[in-house]
């Protein structure tokens, strides 16, 4: 089967999302100077030079090239945070606060309280004319306002087999178009599926799924897996769903795994799956999360997402922060500042299979990246403290393929001079508005906000700014 009817196949009951955007063409070099945070540690007062979208050099002197656009900070400089779980499509929507905790996903989903309150309001906001470009552009900035330049998550809520222009920016993203693999829609690597029941994946999709994986044609499955307490049997018993329908392995990562066991959990390392954790929704819903000592001593990878705002944290900034918390008061410190961070971008560009591309600064790779103001000189001792003890405002641009998209009003204005205002957390930032994929922020936020109130809710703040 072609993978455009793979991907008609997996729409309808996966949160599939949509495509990104061709890759940046640039005649003119940019030297962008900061301190470069790397795999290898800190380049101090380091010097990148893009071109073409990618990082032709990365050096700790100031390259020679004629004619570049030299823009020369004292600012942070990481890779771009890549987001293996979300529902972007839901992040429109004001926080939800569940009356009670629930053993599984099946239970919340099917509750009364739920469809009232968020799942019947956004089925009428999907459908009925709705402009899903506004949507897409106020769910995107309110992930690339927290540094996320790629992301899956986003449901074909138009049931069309063809999507709007507007998926093509600003974030990438990874499992419908991103650029990497030519432009257009159907050639992408990645599948994103809501679960393995039946009811999410039926038996002929998952076969094709797992073909397409043995073929060579699909890289990763992104799928939802043991989403409810220890002691829920209907969450633990889907991993053997998963296992005999020949999609446990070494291209799969599993969203959520909650009430997963430490032998199922030495038996997803053996396979040679991962896992994505989203502590904040996790314990929002059921009260609990991953039991991380075991996932961790069974020496399994572990991604951190945010899942969606609803529940979740608002962007990936904001759920590092939360992990780092988690971390340090339920887990005796299990994960560090620096492995949390890499947990972000180097561990989910290594499992998505993109990490040739981007998840770190190397040369060759792409120049997606975020600029973060350090709050004092100490800040440079350990600099990914910048991020898990930081504030979201603290980040001062965010550039995608070599494109400045979203920054401090003065230091995006050294790339272009079409920008848009925007507040964050009280303090003026800017979007490049050539890169807004469906023009003016402040318009598509309004019509929004009108379509929300026409179904009684809200439109959710781009940050809560705790």
């Amino acid at each position: 089967m072609k993978r455009a009817a793979l991907f008609a196949i997996l729409c309808l009951t996966a949160m599939l999302q949509l495509p990104c955007r061709a890759q940046a063409t640039a005649d003119r070099h940019i030297l962008l100077n900061g301190n470069l945070v790397t795999p290898g540690g800190l380049i101090r007062n380091g010097w990148l030079d893009i071109f073409n979208g990618a990082i032709l050099h990365l050096s700790a002197q100031k390259p020679q090239v004629q004619n570049a656009l030299i823009v020369e900070t004292s600012d942070l400089i990481f890779p771009g945070f890549i987001d293996l779980h979300d529902h972007p499509t839901f992040n429109v929507f004001p926080r939800w606060t569940p009356p009670s905790k629930y053993p599984n996903r099946y239970a919340w989903r099917n509750s009364a309280q739920y469809w009232d309150e968020l799942g019947g309001k956004a089925n009428q906001l999907f459908k009925g004319g709705t402009r899903f470009c506004d949507i897409d552009e106020y769910a995107e900035v309110k992930a690339l306002i927290g540094g996320t330049t790629s992301m899956i998550g986003f449901g074909n809520v138009m049931h069309t087999d063809l999507l709007p222009h507007c998926i093509d920016g600003l974030v990438r993203n990874l499992d419908v178009a991103t650029g990497f693999y030519g432009s257009g829609q159907g050639y992408e690597r990645i599948v994103n599926s809501i679960g393995i029941l039946p009811l999410d994946m039926n038996a002929n999709a998952a076969a094709q799924v797992a073909d397409g994986i043995r073929n060579g044609k699909i890289d990763l499955l992104d799928i939802h897996m043991a989403e409810g307490r220890a002691d829920d049997e209907e969450s633990a018993q889907e991993l053997d769903l998963l296992d005999a329908r020949g999609l446990l392995g070494p291209h799969t990562v599993l969203v959520h795994a909650v009430g997963l066991s430490p032998a199922q959990f030495t038996r997803v390392h053996n396979a040679g799956s991962s896992i994505v954790w989203s502590p904040r929704s996790n314990f929002e819903l059921y009260g609990t999360t991953v039991n991380l000592d075991a996932a961790f001593r069974a020496g399994v990878t572990i991604s951190v997402a945010p899942d969606w705002s609803p529940t979740g944290s608002d962007n990936m900034w904001d759920e590092i922060r939360y992990a780092h918390e988690v971390s340090a008061a339920q887990f005796d410190g299990l994960f560090s500042s620096r492995q949390l961070v890499e947990m972000a971008s180097e561990v989910p560009a290594r499992v998505a299979r993109i990490d040739d591309k981007v998840g770190s600064l190397a040369e060759n790779k792409l120049a997606d990246l975020i600029l973060v103001h350090p709050a004092d000189s100490t800040a440079l001792d350990n600099p990914y403290k910048a991020i898990t003890d930081g504030r979201i405002t603290q980040i001062d641009l965010v550039m995608i393929g070599g494109r400045a998209v979203y920054g401090e009003p003065g230091l995006l204005g050294r790339f272009t001079q079409h920008t848009e205002a925007l507040k964050v957390c009280g303090v003026d930032k800017s979007l490049n508005l050539d890169e807004l994929p469906d023009g003016s922020f402040l318009e598509a936020q309004n019509r929004l906000e009108a379509r929300m109130k026409a179904i009684g809710s809200s439109l959710a703040p781009l940050s809560e700014c705790k």
